[in-house]
């Protein structure tokens, strides 16, 4: 946590950028890229005109706070289960049962405007848990799909940190969408889901698209369709 001092008070600001506020910056990347006080408005909640007024100093501080945002965060593995605000959250473990709405939710979510979508996905991906197994806390129940609380906890779900998504999201375009995609054709499969990849991985983050070049993403995903398919 960055600790920032400005008229008598403490700002806490996460080291990371937030799913939140990477939407922001992306949707608007070359507008960012070229009003730097803009960009320190969006990382600290202080407004511009406020910044303005800063000294020369206070505003080199704050650039030099916030500037490890922009930089590459460091990679996780998938994450099974996280805590945020005394809740339990559950990345979905029993994709035979999904109901249909949350297929629909993902299709949706993921081929139009899928950066403005990734609380969205997010919020179907992960619910709340209500029961682990007793003997093994690796396993896991989590709560129905239920598209009445999906807006709810997308919006607070902004305000995890980005390293949450980029987590999940070779897990989503790898493997999810074969599922959304449960077509008996194999070669009509393949070619919808190489499709999707493709369109996925473009709009990847460019130090992720280097960690996971498309051709390898793709080989990958042929070796592994007759494991992943649902029978």
């Amino acid at each position: 946590m960055i600790e920032l001092e400005y008229k008598g008070e403490v700002i806490e600001l996460s080291e990371e950028m937030t799913i939140g506020q990477y939407q922001v910056y992306e949707n608007k990347r070359k507008y960012y890229d070229e009003n730097p006080i803009s960009l320190l408005s969006l990382f600290t909640g202080i407004p511009v005109n406020e910044i303005k007024n800063m000294s020369k100093e206070e505003v080199q501080m704050i650039d030099v706070a916030i500037s490890s945002k922009l930089e590459q965060p460091q990679e996780k593995d998938l994450i099974m289960v996280f805590t945020y605000k005394g809740v339990d959250y559950g990345l979905e473990n029993d994709w035979q049962k999904l109901a249909w709405g949350a297929w629909v939710d993902l299709e949706v979510y993921s081929s139009e405007n899928l950066i403005e979508n990734i609380h969205l996905i997010m919020s179907v991906l992960y619910r709340p848990v209500v029961k682990y197994d007793k003997k093994n806390v690796t396993k896991y129940t989590i709560e129905p799909y239920d598209s009445n609380t999906i807006e709810e906890r997308a919006q607070l779900f902004k305000n995890l940190n980005l390293s949450y998504w980029l987590s999940c999201a070779s897990f989503f375009f790898l493997v999810v969408n074969l599922y959304m995609n449960n077509i008996e054709n194999s070669l009509k499969l393949e070619k919808k889901i190489n499709q999707k990849i493709m369109q996925g991985w473009k709009v990847m983050p460019k130090f992720l698209q280097k960690r996971l070049p498309l051709d390898s993403i793709l080989v990958s995903l042929t070796n592994s369709q007759k494991k992943i398919l649902p029978k």
